[in-house]
């Protein structure tokens, strides 16, 4: 008798809020953002808390959302896993089974009708924001990404991301009014330079990747590898975003755990990875590229290990 397969378990989606709560939240945000300087004039102690909050946002999405829920580029305990979640949730994009699942979405139909965030196919405009605003999807559709829709606990984190991250805000007011950020610093002061803008221009430049880095039509950017779709590096962007502006590398290669394929294209989400696997939290960093991948690039083969030699 053969082995049947077992049938695949269909997840569904899940409902997190409307599309009308979306854009309130989004409204509220900007709007917020934008009054911070004017309400609170920069000083160095605001300034550095909002540097210090935007870098822990987008290393949030670009090495927790992006290379681990999206593409699963290293490993991890369970309990860190969800402590990863929590952590990235601060970011403002939703939830992280909602962001990896439009993420695949868009890998798997590049530069297509079904794909969210092209420009080729949507505009500029939309595919940088416009799209986030559309009813088709203001859910979770769980059945793209059944490898996490398993853990009852990733399920609440992306059910109840914006409790999270208003908790967090919370948390900055708390630290404030306790003097943590010196005498100077207010709890409203810091609110608004700690959380509403840092996750405002978090937002904004993580979604310069989804239309500029599909835009090859604008200068300060090149393409590494002749790849199907519309994929650019963008070195600056690639400073903002931690290592996600390396954008045809990854197209190229997206279940590495490095973006910067060259020594001299940085990505400081993956130098902070290398750190967090020596120090174990997290295990089998992807970050290896196949031969064929760096002859293609015109990179140097990969240094033999010494196990190799022997």
């Amino acid at each position: 008798m053969s082995a049947t397969t077992p049938p695949r378990v269909r997840y569904g989606k899940q409902v997190t809020e409307s599309i009308n709560q979306t854009r309130v939240r989004y409204v509220i945000l900007f709007g917020c953002a934008i009054a911070t300087p004017f309400l609170f004039p920069p000083t160095w102690p605001l300034v550095l808390l909002a540097v210090a909050s935007y870098a822990l946002r987008m290393f949030g999405v670009e090495a927790i959302y992006h290379r681990y829920f999206s593409h699963r580029a290293f490993k991890c305990s369970r309990p860190v896993q969800f402590v990863l979640a929590v952590i990235a949730s601060q970011c403002g994009q939703h939830g992280p089974l909602w962001w990896a699942s439009v993420h695949r979405v868009h890998h798997q139909n590049v530069e297509q009708p079904d794909d969210p965030i092209s420009p080729r196919q949507h505009g500029l405009m939309q595919s940088h924001v416009g799209w986030v605003w559309c009813e088709r999807y203001k859910d979770t559709d769980l059945d793209v990404v059944p490898d996490f829709a398993r853990f009852p606990e990733i399920l609440w984190v992306n059910k109840h991301y914006t409790l999270l991250m208003l908790s967090g805000a919370f948390f900055i007011w708390l630290l404030a009014t306790a003097g943590a950020f010196g005498p100077t610093v207010t709890g409203g002061a810091a609110l608004m330079w700690g959380f509403f803008l840092p996750t405002a221009l978090g937002v904004q430049t993580v979604s310069l990747v989804n239309s500029i880095g599909h835009f090859g039509h604008l200068p300060g950017g090149y393409r590494r590898f002749d790849t199907d779709d519309d994929s650019v590096n963008r070195p600056l962007l690639a400073l903002l975003t931690m290592g996600g502006g390396w954008h045809n590398n990854h197209h190229r290669y997206g279940a590495s755990a490095r973006a910067g394929f060259a020594w001299y294209e940085i990505d400081l989400t993956y130098y902070i990875l290398k750190l967090l696997a020596a120090l174990g939290i997290i295990r089998d960093l992807r970050d290896q590229l196949p031969e064929d991948v760096r002859e293609e690039g015109g990179l140097a083969p990969a240094a033999a290990k010494v196990s190799d030699l022997r």
